[in-house]
């Protein structure tokens, strides 16, 4: 295929742990201020509420009340502080303006859509769809939310770039290629390998 029958790659990212630092910084800092251990919080988010608010089927002011029952020596506005503490950017953010102009860039996501939206503000003109758990009603790894993100790719190239093994598996059944985002950031050298193809 020559470079002008090729069509633009198509680069789908995870935010948690790839775009953004992921959540356990928060739930370490929940687990410290009340003073109860962070395996244990974990476990009874993930038993209680977690599945419902990636789904959207619990909303996010439900998840703060769930949370003042569970942490009740944290305030709501010191949870949301540690939240908003937690969602920073990582390196790979600052990389998207230049990759967009070599690939199409599209986000899919096990999150709560009106916590990631801030970090991708002024990237609107780089970003060729959203794909948030909480609004598509299904959530990593799910193979469902990866047909919703389907419909927004216009190519038949795919990387998409996850930091949870499960869920790179569930994109290879969809026939995607996949990359491995590791805490270290070399993920990144990887994307920008395969992107000198289509300069």
């Amino acid at each position: 295929m020559n470079a002008e029958a090729r069509t633009r790659l198509q680069l789908v990212f995870d935010v948690g742990g790839v775009l953004a630092d992921n959540l356990d910084h928060f739930w370490s800092g929940l687990a410290q201020e009340e003073a109860i251990d962070r395996t244990f919080l974990r476990a009874q988010y993930k038993k209680e509420i977690g599945s419902g608010l990636w789904q959207g089927t619990i909303v996010e002011d439900e998840f703060w009340n769930w949370l003042r029952e569970v942490c009740p020596n944290v305030p709501s506005v010191r949870a949301k502080e540690l939240l908003k503490q937690t969602l920073i950017p990582l390196p790979a953010l600052g990389r998207l303006e230049g990759w967009s102009e070599r690939a199409d860039i599209h986000i899919l996501s096990n999150h709560v859509a009106s916590w990631i939206m801030p970090l991708l503000e002024g990237q609107e003109d780089r970003i060729s769809s959203i794909t948030v758990s909480s609004e598509a009603g299904f959530h990593k790894p799910d193979i469902r939310l990866f047909r919703v993100a389907s419909l927004h790719l216009m190519g038949s190239e795919i990387c998409f770039v996850d930091d949870k093994e499960d869920n790179l598996e569930t994109a290879r059944m969809m026939g995607w290629d996949t990359l491995l985002a590791d805490p270290e950031g070399k993920w990144i050298q990887e994307v920008e390998d395969r992107l000198k193809v289509y300069e």
